[in-house]
């Protein structure tokens, strides 16, 4: 049995590091593919249809600081409507909006500055003009296995939704699980962390967790070795 550690002499800027800290060994084939979620007590993903209202500062700390990290971002064109995603910061990062229209309505900023590329799969009709796209996948859907293998060697941080996560989970493409657990409970009709198809249930290695001042737990998760 392990109990986590609450060291008190960490400060938040430390913890966050650590928390992030990249593996040394990351597959080469394909991206290392980093999930970001957060989720109430109670299972809840989102208040009035958004996850931004579930966390707090150290959240949004380790959020920052996993895109820091990263050579992208891997999130669905749901979650970026939703969540009125903006031009990503740092200046160096990408974002890749897994899509199955080229219907990019209410992001037409965000795909006009060159730092959003929409995925969708090949049986999609053109995309609006001046608009970044990659193809992956010759069905109705994006082939998440086409799409980390075409963006192989990166560190990729998957942010949602729920659906989108389940499917990377599902297809075996998670390296790494983030949670922030908020202490909330909100109740009402939100989507899990993750759902969609049955993914493998082994166990999990819990890698790094903390604690912060507000109750909120942090906890990443990584495949076994």
């Amino acid at each position: 049995m392990r109990i986590l550690d609450l060291d008190q002499r960490a400060t938040p800027e430390s913890a966050v590091e650590a928390h992030v800290a990249l593996p040394d060994a990351r597959a080469t084939d394909r991206a290392f593919v980093r999930l970001n979620m957060i989720s109430s007590v109670d299972g809840g993903t989102a208040v009035d249809g958004v996850s931004g209202a579930l966390g707090n500062r150290d959240d949004h700390a380790v959020f920052a600081a996993l895109r820091a990290g990263a050579d992208g971002c891997i999130v669905g064109l749901g979650t970026v409507l939703a969540e009125h995603y903006r031009v990503p910061d740092p200046p160096h990062l990408q974002l890749y909006v897994v899509s199955d229209t080229n219907d990019v309505s209410g992001a037409e900023e965000l795909f006009g500055s060159g730092r959003a590329t929409l995925v969708v799969p090949e049986s999609v009709g053109p995309v609006p003009d001046g608009v970044p796209e990659l193809r992956a996948g010759d069905g109705p859907f994006v082939d998440l296995d086409a799409l980390t293998t075409a963006l192989a060697g990166q560190v990729l941080v998957a942010e949602g939704g729920p659906t989108l996560a389940g499917l990377l989970a599902a297809h075996d493409l998670l390296d790494e699980f983030f949670v922030t657990i908020a202490p909330r409970v909100i109740a009402g009709e939100s989507a899990r962390v993750a759902h969609g198809p049955n993914a493998d249930a082994s166990l999990w290695e819990l890698a790094h967790g903390f604690l912060d001042d507000d109750g909120f737990l942090f906890l990443r998760y990584c495949r076994c070795l």
